[in-house]
């Protein structure tokens, strides 16, 4: 409940403002009969997500499932011409859940820009802190099943970002991501990407295999690497009725993976071995909602996975990733505040114009 009322405080001045405005007619014509455009208002929107990591780790012989202890986390998303950012407030959690699944530590930060053809996403994440999911099928730990074992300095650093580039003019890549475009009529795209990331996982020496016992162990392994990865996917949206639209999206990909990994040795011994794979992955979406001429609401289910086979040794460096929002926004008039600096960023970059992005 405080959550909510802090999240109430924070988005009641820009609810009233807007009421305060007339109505905005040029900022939401278009040229093309399949997208409306809504660019030039502010977009403000509350998204309820989970962003899981699931890591596979070699511990003791077996195949361990590690994971985040993140539970749901709340962000606005405020998304203004080919501008959005992202500023996120996660719940804390219950001393239980802490006590027997252990303290993530995580910041994470990112931003996309979506031009007419192209689109770019960065974020930088860092976390700290996991535990191994399947701790029952490893370990007689706990016969309830709720006290896990925890690796509480396993940290990774991810800098990842991906560049997109749709074929289709009729699709817009907006009316799902940002909400600064309405898809007037179903259309599709060949949308091939680029994604690539930089990481490290290192803080696998102390295992906390009840709460109060930490132990050094004999040996782990650090790494550090780069990933590309190329997807070719196909997009599509689907308008039901009016405003009403559903999303579907598949993209394989072919992965390339270089790193560095480090093995480490209780008598303070280490050898470094350069390594690199090839794997294959997919990416499938979906997503559905409602998206007027004010008021946008809907939810979006994301699922990656890959095909890095388990090896006795290493760790599984591309980690499963499942994601699913609910999220709910509503657009009016700038601000000053917002429109001036990116105003000005256009007027010294032209190429940022909408219509010369291309």
């Amino acid at each position: 409940m405080k959550i909510i009322n802090i999240i109430s405080f924070l988005i009641l001045p820009f609810l009233v403002f807007s009421q305060n405005e007339e109505t905005i007619t040029d900022s939401i014509s278009s040229l093309n009969p399949y997208i409306e455009d809504h660019s030039k208002q502010l977009n403000v929107k509350l998204d309820i997500s989970n962003n899981q990591l699931n890591y596979f780790f070699p511990y003791d012989g077996a195949r361990a499932s590690v994971k985040t202890n993140l539970n749901i986390s709340y962000g606005f998303i405020f998304s203004y011409k080919y501008f959005s950012v992202r500023l996120g407030i996660r719940p804390k959690l219950s001393d239980t859940e802490e006590k027997n699944k252990g303290k993530t530590d995580n910041f994470r930060i990112g931003f996309q820009m979506l031009f007419d053809k192209w689109s770019h996403g960065l974020e930088y994440n860092y976390r700290r802190g996991y535990y191994i999911g399947n701790t029952d099928d490893i370990t007689s730990l706990d016969s309830n099943g709720d006290i896990h074992v925890q690796f509480p300095n396993l940290t990774t650093n991810t800098f990842s970002g991906v560049s997109q580039y749709k074929f289709n003019d009729n699709y817009s890549v907006r009316a799902v991501e940002s909400n600064t475009e309405i898809q007037l009529k179903s259309a599709g795209t060949f949308m091939p990407s680029i994604t690539y990331s930089f990481y490290s996982v290192k803080g696998t020496d102390k295992v906390k295999i009840n709460p109060d016992d930490i132990i050094t162990r004999d040996s782990y392994n650090d790494y550090k690497g780069i990933t590309l990865i190329i997807e070719p996917g196909y997009y599509y949206t689907f308008v039901l009725h009016k405003y009403w639209y559903a999303n579907f999206f598949g993209a394989p990909g072919l992965g390339f993976d270089f790193y560095k990994a480090t093995y480490n040795s209780f008598d303070n011994d280490s050898n470094d071995e350069t390594l690199n794979r090839t794997f294959f992955s997919l990416k499938t979406g979906t997503a559905i909602g409602y998206n007027g001429k004010k008021f946008y609401f809907g939810s979006e289910f994301k699922y990656q996975i890959f095909s890095e086979n388990f090896d006795k040794n290493d760790i599984s460096l591309q980690p499963t990733k499942s994601k699913f929002h609910v999220f709910l926004g509503y657009r009016f008039k700038a601000p000053k505040q917002v429109s001036k600096p990116l105003d000005y960023i256009e007027d010294k970059v032209p190429v940022l114009k909408k219509g010369d992005n291309n």
